[in-house]
């Protein structure tokens, strides 16, 4: 809590100086429609997302918060705007990405993912530490799915070294904590469908933390809370 509550400081202060700033090129203004998405990835979202020397690569070390580098553009404008509109409710969503996406415009959306997409990523070094039998269930999983369960191959839609494409986001190298926190939200996101079944009462997106990951429900709903944890090891085992 008191790393969320910096980095909020840290957010507001970048806000205030940001104001007062008149060289666009450096402000940490998340309110200026004239400041670019770039500036912003260096300035602001570096802060959180990774920054290894002077290079902003969106390689986060904090497992926290996740890896942007290579990630998909068309999926990092699609998060981000539900960040913006306080569409996406899962509580990290909440507390760190509302107040800063608030006021960001579609350029400076389209701007940041275009900025990120094209970042390197790099070997998550969490990997190394991974329980070998673990990677190897998760990756079991990944290439084949979980057939009692009717979840179906996780590679069919991230593809092969989970890449991703388009709006499918990649998931290589991702922090296997951050991973294993979404898949928990689409679980909770399905138990909730059900719940509304079960009652014989209408489901709403407003209930749901992950309104546009309804593919994802089923498959995280799927899996147990071990196979989550191999599934989400094998994916920050990948490069």
């Amino acid at each position: 809590m008191k790393q969320i509550a910096k980095i909020l400081t840290l957010s507001a202060v970048a806000l205030t100086l940001g104001a007062c700033s008149s060289n666009l090129e450096r402000s940490r203004s998340l309110g200026n429609p004239n400041v670019s998405g770039n500036t912003l990835a260096q300035q602001v979202c570096s802060i959180c997302h990774g920054e290894v020397g002077n290079s902003v690569n969106g390689n986060s070390v904090n497992p926290t918060f996740p890896i942007l580098a290579g990630q998909q553009a068309v999926y990092l404008e699609a998060e981000m705007q539900e960040f913006h509109e306080h569409t996406r409710k899962d509580k990290a969503a909440q507390d760190m990405m509302w107040g800063i996406a608030r006021d960001f415009t579609p350029a400076q959306i389209k701007q940041l993912a275009e900025f990120y997409s094209h970042q390197t990523p790099l070997p998550n070094p969490a990997a190394a530490t991974a329980d070998p039998a673990m990677v190897a269930a998760g990756q079991k999983i990944f290439n084949e799915g979980n057939l009692e369960k009717a979840v179906p191959p996780c590679m069919a839609c991230h593809g092969a070294n989970a890449e991703g494409n388009g709006p499918i986001p990649r998931l290589a190298g991702q922090h296997a904590d951050y991973l294993y926190k979404q898949l928990m939200a689409f679980n909770d996101d399905a138990m909730r469908g059900e719940e509304h079944e079960k009652n014989h009462s209408a489901g709403s997106e407003e209930d749901l933390e992950r309104p546009h990951g309804v593919a994802m429900e089923g498959i995280a709903h799927g899996l147990d809370d071990a196979q989550k944890h191999e599934v989400a090891l094998y994916l920050q085992s990948l490069k």
